[in-house]
């Protein structure tokens, strides 16, 4: 009697916990496809940035450190991107922007250690780089290109260093590329939209805190 009782209530043990693991995971999953596939939104609810679609994994593009080390792109796995690209220096309206992006992350509040910023240098067509000061910019991930990356990184960033915008780039925790903001034309308040979406809709799935800086 107690085997039989025992063989009927594992299924609806099981079932339960298949449930339960349901009712947790179908929220954060709608969300994720949602915000990715916003045309299936109603009316009103869309993305202030332009999609990069399909995204562009990044990890083929080979960076160094200013010390001359090779930039680890698994160092920013598991984290939300910010992202700008410059080429020659970084100038004054770079300057700028990385500012902006500096306020956007702490604007998030605690959802901040789940955020890097990074800058990527690429030479001019001379060959010029002037390494930038970054102070007040800590924690900034500052990465060089060579001339010999520059194809590599205008296939995967869509960036014209002959305009006068400087666009700001999102790289998801698994290194797509999947969103870019033309800073020129569009609010820090829109960008932080933006950014608000994509932690909401993954949330619990991506490991944060990993660096500290605040």
């Amino acid at each position: 009697m107690n085997a039989t009782a025992d063989t009927q209530g594992k299924p609806r043990k099981l079932t339960t916990l298949w449930l339960l693991i349901a009712i947790f995971a179908l929220p954060p999953m709608l969300a994720w496809l949602f915000y990715f596939n916003p045309q299936w939104l109603p009316d009103g609810h869309s993305n202030n940035g332009t999609l990069i679609d399909p995204p562009r994994n990044v990890e083929s593009l080979l960076l160094q450190t200013p010390s001359g080390k090779a930039f680890d792109w698994q160092s920013l796995r598991d984290q939300w991107t910010l992202t700008i690209v410059s080429e020659g220096g970084c100038d004054a309206a770079c300057i700028e922007t990385l500012i902006r992006v500096r306020q956007i992350r702490k604007a998030t509040g605690a959802e901040r250690q789940r955020i890097e910023r990074q800058l990527i240098l690429l030479p001019d067509t001379r060959g010029r780089l002037d390494l930038p000061n970054l102070q007040g910019l800590e924690g900034t991930r500052l990465a060089i290109a060579d001339s010999r990356q520059r194809e590599t990184l205008l296939s995967l960033f869509p960036v014209q260093f002959s305009d006068q915008t400087i666009p700001l780039f999102i790289i998801d925790p698994q290194l797509n590329l999947m969103m870019s903001h033309d800073t020129a034309a569009i609010t820090t308040k829109q960008i932080l939209q933006d950014l608000e979406k994509l932690l909401k809709a993954s949330q619990g799935w991506v490991k944060g805190g990993q660096y500290g800086h605040q």
